[in-house]
């Protein structure tokens, strides 16, 4: 409503007293300045605030226009008094603002300067801003059939709270909490909510456990919408999948979202120790000081920065991404390093490719000696909430292709009798969290695989651990107060930590490490 009440203050702001989307319902119901003014000035009658607050040190005379430094903050018990004076500091004419009118006319209070005691400032101090803003321009009329379909959009044809009657458990809430008390029980004692009363405050849908009120679309408007509705039914549907019973068998199909994989640009040069590779991927390697480190999920926070530490102990470098384009930069700053240093992209929730990519490296740069697992994918939400296809996405990354990539450097490895494997893990691996059921479960699944790998190849001399890193990790962009109170974990620091686990002995292997700023608490 501010283009319509021209000024927006402490009257105005009363407005939002009213519950949910109500506010909203008038402005449009009353297109005509005046008679929004009257029904803003009555609002804050009913409503009778305490004192009002007036942030004068910038305004904004217009949509899209330069900011007016006025400097100047008030207060008073009177709020059409605040808003006059405010208006004069701005060279504005307070009788030409409809909202002050009908506030003095209510008896909320007086805009007259004869009648307001102004203290810090004299009068003769105003305006601050100079020259005055120019009055509006009257508003045409509006036509009757306009104004008639607005009303029956807003009345009849907007969205309305919807209760879902399958996922209702009728537990009575939504009739609790509904100030307008506009929800009541139908001849079969379920809840029902009469529209006539309902404002759309949705206090009810935010109070409801069930997630069973929602807003939905109805009349020409819910026809319009079908086909998109039915689709997203649709989609949800295909994504839980279906299961046919076929005697003994079970057949089932699902729907499942896709990310495409970017293999990354073809290399304009032959690197001299390419050219050093064997017809058997898992064959006797060329020989190489520091060996190779395989580090899938290159991101720019923390994988960028194992990159880095590994390439300068001098460590050829594999980086992995599903859009292995992006790692164009960081390969050709490791290059500059003089290491060896390649992009693959590959998909860690495929079997087949996470096969082919651990034996393009094999063959390119060598078997790893250091592998790293540094993916993670989060979804909040509570139980009652999650999809099974979202479940699945953080199950099939955060452990699944652990497996995956653990299981086939493993083999590798094995060819040498040596190697180090890393999985990165989180606190979601040791405790379960309010609202983190899709991390924990796949965290607790990677920790888990960890400890049995160690188990099954610490004594064939593959030397496996996971690391907890309980914070969060800086980037490059945080804030200097929280790089100077290490307020999260730095990238490089922890990458530190990581080559020092693959150069511990074999007498003194960890198993698993936490990782935590000197303020988390644990």
């Amino acid at each position: 409503p501010h283009p319509s009440l021209v000024w927006s203050g402490a009257l105005k702001n009363m407005f939002n007293a009213i519950i949910g989307a109500g506010n909203t319902q008038l402005s449009s119901l009353l297109p005509n300045a005046a008679e929004l003014a009257g029904a803003v000035a009555d609002v804050c009658r009913l409503a009778r605030p305490t004192i009002s607050v007036a942030d004068m040190t910038t305004v904004c005379p217009g949509f899209k226009q330069a900011l007016w430094r006025v400097g100047l903050i008030g207060a008073s018990t009177d709020p059409v008094a605040l808003d006059s004076t405010c208006l004069q500091a701005l060279g504005w004419e307070p009788a030409t603002i409809p909202s002050l009118t009908w506030g003095a006319r209510l008896g909320v209070g007086e805009w007259q300067r004869e009648s307001i005691v102004l203290r810090g400032l004299d009068w003769q101090d105003l305006p601050v801003i100079t020259p005055a803003c120019a009055a509006p321009s009257p508003e045409p009329p509006e036509p009757r059939l306009a104004r008639a379909m607005r009303i029956l959009n807003k009345t009849h044809l907007r969205p309305r709270p919807h209760i879902d009657r399958a996922r209702c458990s009728d537990c009575t809430t939504c009739l609790q909490v509904c100030p307008l008390h506009a929800i009541g029980r139908d001849t079969a004692g379920r809840p029902r909510i009469d529209y006539r009363t309902c404002a759309d405050c949705m206090v009810c849908a935010d109070a409801c456990h069930e997630k069973a009120i929602q807003l939905r679309p109805r009349g020409l408007r819910a026809v319009l919408e079908a086909p998109r509705t039915l689709a997203r039914h649709l989609w949800r549907k295909g994504k839980a999948g279906h299961v046919w019973q076929i005697g003994g068998l079970a057949v089932r199909w699902h729907l499942e979202r896709t990310h495409p994989v970017h293999p990354p640009r073809p290399l304009t040069r032959r690197d001299s120790k390419q050219e050093a590779t064997t017809v058997n991927p898992f064959g006797k390697e060329a020989d190489r000081q520091n060996g190779v480190a395989l580090i899938v999920g290159a991101g720019p926070g923390l994988g960028s920065a194992l990159a880095r530490r590994f390439a300068q102990a001098g460590m050829d470098v594999a980086v992995i991404a599903r859009n292995g384009r992006r790692l164009d930069a960081l390969v050709a700053e490791l290059d500059a390093l003089g290491v060896t240093a390649r992009a693959y992209a590959c998909d860690i929730t495929d079997d087949g490719a996470v096969s082919h990519m651990v034996r393009a490296v094999c063959g390119e740069l060598g078997v790893p000696q250091l592998a790293v697992y540094n993916v993670e994918h989060f979804g909040p939400g509570h139980v009652i909430d999650i999809e099974t296809a979202a479940f699945l996405e953080c199950w099939r990354v955060n452990c699944l292709g652990a497996f995956l990539v653990g299981r086939e450097v493993a083999k590798a490895m094995l060819t040498r009798g040596c190697g180090t494997l890393i999985f990165t893990g989180a606190t979601a691996a040791t405790r379960g969290r309010d609202g983190y059921a899709n991390m924990a479960v796949g965290k607790w699944g990677q920790r888990a695989l960890a400890q049995c790998m160690a188990r099954e190849l610490g004594p064939k001399g593959i030397h496996v651990a996971h690391v907890i890193l309980d914070g969060g990790i800086l980037k490059d962009t945080a804030p200097t107060f929280m790089q100077e109170r290490m307020l999260g974990l730095f990238p490089d620091q922890i990458a530190e930590n990581y080559l020092a686990l693959h150069r511990q002995h074999p007498s003194t292997w960890t198993q698993e490490l936490d990782l935590r700023p000197w303020l988390e608490k644990f």
